[in-house]
């Protein structure tokens, strides 16, 4: 079942200019105000970015795969229609490597070319909502997304519900079920869409699904080792404003301020692994010196 393909890297990927703003990847949240607003327009330079809901990182970091309750605000409204379309991306350059949760070893299945597996899904959904996901990504409970042991994130698995017939093309890009007899945990929209969240649990069918590779794959690979630095961290709004601009200007970088609990992170990047590696001695010299990189 196990084939070759080359073990892949995936970050976002920004061009830093100075003085403009690029595009961002975007979460999409259920809070009323808008996941991403540019502010300064006639001087941008940087973003600010609103996070669903996360948990405080201490929760983050010490419980990721565990919460003590699973329930909360569900609004299948929400859901976007049909699958999540496949597409190439090179793999995560976190969530990939070979793990172990509850004392219990798992391996990654980096090299992976057909995949074809029957047994039970589950869902999980408000409990992790806001949660950082294996990969780095922000988990959004009505994404049309997955969590798998195995499989490489990202990833796409055509989901068949064995119980009524329904399918769905799903994007994996967490680490689960830890289980028993599970085999995958769907998000609560990939769920809500085949037909489970009432039962809670299904027989499946999973596929694994290749998008076509596109020309520029080895570009968007070289960009994937791409890395962020998380310049500095404030519960004022006005100073991560202030300090955004001030510190744009000054390294000739954008910045993304990046909201979570009313905590703006100012982030810069992604930037080439070299340049990155030379911008956090420059950030650090000039007297950010908790400076790091997240991802």
């Amino acid at each position: 079942m196990k084939g070759i393909i080359p073990s892949l890297l995936a970050v976002l990927s920004l061009t830093a200019l100075s003085g403009c703003v690029t595009e961002v990847h975007e979460y999409r949240t259920h809070i009323s105000e808008p996941k991403i607003t540019v502010e300064n327009e006639t001087n941008p330079g940087f973003h600010f970015r609103t996070v669903a809901n996360p948990l405080p990182e201490t929760e983050q970091t010490s419980s990721r795969y565990a919460v003590s309750k699973d329930y909360g605000r569900l609004d299948p409204a929400l859901i976007p229609l049909g699958s999540a379309p496949p597409r190439f991306e090179p793999y995560s350059r976190i969530g990939n490597n070979d793990y172990e949760v509850f004392g219990q070893s798992y391996k990654v299945w980096r090299d992976i070319e057909q995949y074809s597996e029957e047994g039970t899904a589950s869902w999980y959904g408000p409990g992790f909502h806001g949660r950082f996901t294996s990969n780095g990504e922000v988990y959004d409970q009505y994404a049309i997304s997955a969590a798998h042991k195995h499989l490489p994130i990202p990833c796409y698995v055509r989901v068949t519900n064995k119980e009524n017939g329904r399918s769905l093309i799903v994007r994996i890009n967490d680490r689960g079920p830890f289980h028993d007899n599970r085999i995958l945990v769907l998000s609560y929209g990939a769920a809500q869409r085949l037909g489970i969240v009432g039962q809670g649990i299904a027989k499946v069918r999973l596929d694994l699904v290749h998008p076509p590779r596109p020309a520029n794959a080895d570009q968007l690979i070289a960009q994937s080792q791409a890395k962020t630095i998380q310049l500095l961290a404030t519960d004022s709004a006005s100073r991560a404003r202030e300090e955004a601009s001030r510190l744009s200007q000054k390294f000739g970088t954008p910045i993304t301020i990046v909201n979570a609990n009313q905590m703006y992170r100012l982030h810069m990047g992604p930037l080439a692994p070299q340049q990155a590696d030379a911008m956090l001695t420059v950030v650090r010299d000039a007297g950010l010196r908790q400076a790091y990189f997240v991802y």
